[in-house]
């Protein structure tokens, strides 16, 4: 085998491998003699067909998978032992080989073309990136104690029903003596008081005990046959039980008030915290809020440091080689003419964030994702509020076993991967870059997000 590098220009090298018989016929007739040993074919004993038959059957394929490897791995081998910073795949120069006279010939030649990663200087301390600091502003901290009140109200099982309160009662289908019918329909429902439109209905179930049995008739009662069929969750063949009347019993009453702003509520929102007083509970909730909000300032900021650095990429780039290598392995789905029309607004930079990317991870082993990260990331996302660190070793297992099987899929392994990646990005570049820090309220920041965004597809359009 013999291998050769030969500069194309500045950014381009070709290479070429040169394999001949002593390279790959060894491998190529084992192949051959262990297909000879498991064959069976009509006229002859299994693993007695003839070797040549065999090579004539099979000869071709065998030679072309064994040379393509070859050829494969020497190639790979190469470019890691040379360590040449390939641009990309490399791109075949020459038509497959078809091998169709692999008798005769005594050599193959591969030639390859290698686009190399330009040199260049990625200075991030002289880079100045906008940072936006969302702010929690005291109406915003105000609206989510209101949602948590709502949320976390003090319920009581009253004995009688009050004009606000949820009832719980259990039916049967009644006939016009008030008794109740042998095999009639029957339900276990639950309604609040609000529910009920009718003066009438609504005073006489104000008041009733637990255990009270009564007659009692939607319809009526909320002044409408289609809101007692909802209720009732009746389908279409059952329309007509809408307005029969029913014998009602009260099972239990459900009374609702709205929180208050105590040490109960305050350790119930916050376990652990040991907050003691509504001020110190303000002051949580408005730095777990700004806590979420700096999620969405390091996308936004990650997102605005990224078009900054390809911007001022001054690089050269091997563009005819790359418009052709986008075409070659496009499978089909690209033409030269859209490349060339896309490749300055598009493609190209798509390929400097590439060489961007791989001179940062160059230089920071920290910021590579390791597959116990992801795992742990697959965890915290599944079972994040199921106290993992008191499961026993059974448990562990089989909490295992599932992100096991989850993580087969590979575009979400990629998925967490990338996610994982652009956090570690996201965070190395805040701490290098010079920031340009702007506070706003979370309103503000997505009013700005929308306009920017409308602005970049309506210049995308034009």
């Amino acid at each position: 085998m013999n291998i050769a590098q030969e500069a194309l220009t500045d950014l381009t090298t070709k290479i070429q491998i040169s394999i001949d018989k002593n390279d790959y016929e060894k491998e190529v007739n084992d192949s051959l003699k262990s297909y000879q040993r498991k064959a069976s074919m009509p006229g002859f004993r299994p693993g007695k067909v003839p070797f040549g038959l065999i090579k004539k059957m099979y000869g071709k394929a065998i030679l072309a998978e064994k040379v393509n490897q070859l050829v494969s791995d020497s190639l790979n081998s190469y470019i890691v032992e040379n360590k040449l910073p390939v641009l990309g795949y490399p791109m075949p120069l020459t038509e497959p080989d078809n091998f169709d006279d692999l008798d005769q010939r005594e050599q193959f030649n591969f030639d390859f073309e290698l686009a190399l990663m330009p040199a260049f200087e990625l200075n991030l301390q002289d880079k100045v990136a906008n940072y936006i600091r969302i702010e929690a502003t005291a109406e915003d901290v105000q609206k989510t104690i209101d949602n948590i009140l709502e949320g976390n109200p003090i319920i009581t099982q009253p004995d009688t029903i009050g004009a606000d309160d949820r009832v719980n009662v259990v039916l049967s289908e009644a006939d016009d003596k008030g008794e109740e019918i042998e095999d009639g329909f029957g339900k276990e429902l639950t309604f609040h008081m609000d529910q009920i439109k009718s003066a009438e209905a609504r005073e006489q179930l104000i008041g009733k005990e637990v255990g009270a049995e009564f007659i009692f008739n939607f319809a009526k009662a909320l002044e409408s046959d289609e809101a007692a069929a909802k209720i009732l969750e009746l389908n279409e063949d059952q329309k007509d039980i809408a307005t029969v009347d029913f014998n009602m019993i009260i099972d239990e009453v459900i009374h609702e008030e709205k929180a208050e702003l105590n040490e109960e509520l305050f350790e119930k929102i916050f376990p652990g915290a040991e907050i003691a007083d509504e001020l110190a509970f303000r002051e949580k909730i408005k730095a777990e809020m700004e806590k979420r909000y700096e999620d969405e300032s390091d996308r936004y900021f990650f997102t605005k440091a990224v078009d900054q650095l390809i911007e001022t990429f001054d690089a050269p780039l091997p563009d005819d080689f790359l418009k052709r290598w986008l075409v070659y392995n496009s499978e089909g789905k690209l033409n030269q003419e859209t490349v060339e029309a896309e490749y300055g607004t598009k493609y190209a930079n798509s390929i400097k964030w590439q060489i961007i990317e791989a001179e940062l991870l160059k230089n920071n082993e920290n910021l590579n994702v390791k597959e116990a990260e992801v795992r742990e990331r697959m965890k915290s996302y599944l079972f994040a509020n199921l106290g993992l660190g008191n499961m026993d070793e059974e448990m562990g297992k089989r909490m295992e076993g599932v992100v096991d099987s989850l993580l087969e899929n590979k575009e979400e392994h990629q998925r967490l991967h990338n996610e994982l990646f652009e956090q570690k990005l996201a965070a190395y570049l805040k701490e290098q870059m010079t920031l340009q820090e702007e506070t706003m309220t979370y309103t503000d920041f997505v009013v700005k997000v929308n306009e920017e965004n409308n602005n970049k597809n309506e210049t995308a359009d034009e």
